[in-house]
């Protein structure tokens, strides 16, 4: 959500909220933003939607990050 948004400004406002702030980041609850002219000033939440990362997510995504390990030992290996 919000004026001018792509994917590099959104990595670069989640990374923000990251390294910014112990809050979780839940992301914008309206569209709101569009019409804020400040909305770029606040870094505790990222510029996206509202959204939700689960017990499931988070188990695929260290699934991912060990087969990426293994597919880079066994390229440093060859």
């Amino acid at each position: 959500v919000g004026p001018g948004c792509t994917d590099e400004t959104l990595l670069s406002a989640i990374a923000s909220a990251l390294h910014t702030s112990t809050m979780p980041i839940t992301g914008q609850l309206s569209a709101a933003v569009e019409k804020n002219p400040g909305v770029w000033l606040n870094t505790s939440q990222p510029l996206c939607k509202a959204f939700m990362v689960t017990d499931e997510d988070i188990r695929k995504q260290e699934e991912l990050v060990q087969q990426v390990r293994k597919r880079l030992e066994e390229a440093l290996m060859a």
